[in-house]
């Protein structure tokens, strides 16, 4: 689907969905707002990157889905927002200690069954600076539906697990739906 002029008409694709629909996106958008530039990983349908940048907050958007970031790039003008084609399971086009923020929204039950998430984990612990943060939304290993089968799942102790393996220190962990929690863990300073 070619990127439209009408803000109303979203780029849709198989498995292109976004949480941003259905969680509290409160505690998201306080826990990356303030932090400075958040790179949004795998961002999918756009909607968390628009709502950090319309706050203030410069985005660095990479997903491999070139229609959506086309559509990222024409409707986020204006805002401190870059929309950029990358594969998240190649190192990052980042340099070290370089942002504040990450976050991974709907995305390390994906690259768990491809087997790159934790590689994708070490690599945000890399382009982190001292003291920032990621934030991982998720699906609890709750019966579906919404969200992808059971199998997929990751239990609060492999997302965990993954962060420490990174270097990374929980700092928050919380239900943000019914099936959904946020996991929030930081660089040590």
């Amino acid at each position: 689907m070619q990127p439209s002029d009408d803000a109303a008409v979203v780029p849709t694709a198989p498995g292109k969905h976004s949480s941003f629909s259905f969680v509290d996106r409160t505690p998201v958008l306080a826990a990356l707002g303030g932090t400075g530039q958040v790179l949004d990983l795998g961002c999918g349908v756009w909607n968390w990157s628009l709502a950090l940048a319309s706050g203030g907050t410069p985005v660095l958007a990479i997903d491999r889905w070139r229609a959506g970031l086309g559509w990222l790039g024409q409707h986020g003008q204006g805002l401190p927002l870059l929309a950029l084609e990358a594969d998240l399971g190649a190192p990052l086009p980042v340099a070290d200690g370089a942002v504040g923020g990450v976050l991974l929204s709907l995305v390390l039950h994906h690259l768990r069954a491809s087997g790159v998430a934790a590689r994708l984990v070490i690599e945000v612990a890399r382009v982190l600076r001292p003291g920032g943060l990621m934030a991982v939304v998720e699906f609890l290993p709750v019966p579906p539906p919404p969200g992808p089968p059971l199998a997929a799942r990751l239990s609060t102790q492999q997302v965990l697990a993954l962060s420490a393996n990174a270097g990374l220190i929980e700092s928050a962990t919380q239900p943000i739906a019914d099936h959904v929690a946020l996991y929030v863990s930081r660089k040590p300073s």
